[in-house]
């Protein structure tokens, strides 16, 4: 993802001049012009923010109950797929989260928690 993302960025930011030659930009120079920003620890703070935002919904609500239903069929064989909550309550746990579900009903600190999820070196 890190190296589709710095294509983009050199696409968008173009070559540079250098002694009348043109180079494409360095590594180091796209990361002083997005200054440390990461396209995965974006995507990882805005599942987060997801996460509190269909728990805060009311039990009806096609989204919750997508999320939350089973499926009542024989499944495939070999390993399970990873689910959608599984991978972002394996993000919480990496930011120490595990009760993460009661501090969803409050927005204040569910929007201090994604805060510090984009602060956070593990993501």
């Amino acid at each position: 993802m890190a190296v589709f993302e710095r294509k983009i960025l050199r696409k968008i930011y173009g070559p540079v001049k250098e002694n009348e030659l043109w180079r494409i930009r360095r590594n180091n120079e796209l990361e002083a012009i997005i200054k440390g920003e990461n396209i995965d620890r974006f995507i990882n703070c805005q599942r987060i923010r997801w996460l509190g935002h269909i728990e805060r919904m009311q039990d009806t609500v096609i989204p919750k109950t997508m999320l939350y239903g089973k499926l009542y069929a024989t499944r495939r064989r070999g390993r399970p797929k990873i689910r959608w909550l599984d991978d972002v309550s394996m993000d919480l746990r990496k930011m120490g989260l595990n009760e993460w579900k009661d501090r969803t009903r409050n927005r204040e600190t569910w929007r201090h928690i994604v805060e510090e999820a984009k602060a956070h070196p593990g993501l």
